[in-house]
C-alpha cells in the first residue's frame, strides 16, 4: 500500500494535504500581487509586463467590462427617463438636466472614457461616445 500524506485511508484530506493546497493559492495570489495584477492574456514575447496596457490583463479587461456594463445601466435609465419626459411635456427635454434626475453630474459622463453623453433634443436619442461602447 502507498502512502498518500494529501489524503487518508478513507480519502479524506489531511492536514498536510489542506496546507499545501492553500500554499498553493497564496503563492499564485504573491505572484499575481508582485506583478500588479497583470496576468496577460495577449502580449509579443519578451515585452515586459509594465509596457502591456491595461487592457492586455485579465483584471484590466474585467474593469473594462464593469465599467461598459454601468454605462449600458446608465444610458438605459437615462433613455427610460427620457421617455417619461416625453410623455408628461408633450416634447423632448432640451438637455439632460432638464430630466431632474437625482444624481450626480458625473451621472451623465461615460464611465469608462469620463466623457459627456452625446444628447440629440431632436430625435431624443443618447449614446455613449466612448469608441468601444458606440453600439449602445
Amino acid at each position: 500500500m502507498r502512502a498518500n500524506i494529501l489524503t487518508n485511508n478513507r480519502g479524506n484530506w489531511t492536514l498536510i494535504g489542506l496546507l499545501v493546497g492553500v500554499a498553493i493559492v497564496v503563492v499564485a495570489m504573491a505572484v499575481m500581487w508582485g506583478s500588479g495584477g497583470r496576468f496577460t492574456t495577449a502580449g509579443k514575447a519578451g515585452e515586459d509586463l509594465a509596457t502591456q496596457s491595461d487592457k492586455t490583463t485579465v483584471i484590466g479587461q474585467s474593469m473594462d467590462a464593469a465599467k461598459g456594463s454601468q454605462c449600458r445601466q446608465q444610458l438605459g435609465q437615462i433613455r427610460q427617463s427620457i421617455e417619461v419626459y416625453k410623455t408628461s411635456n408633450d416634447e423632448n427635454p432640451a438637455t439632460l438636466n432638464d430630466l431632474g434626475l437625482p444624481a450626480s453630474a458625473d451621472f451623465f459622463a461615460c464611465p469608462t472614457s469620463k466623457m459627456p453623453y452625446v444628447y440629440d433634443p431632436a430625435t431624443a436619442t443618447v449614446r455613449c461616445p466612448y469608441q468601444y461602447h458606440a453600439g449602445f
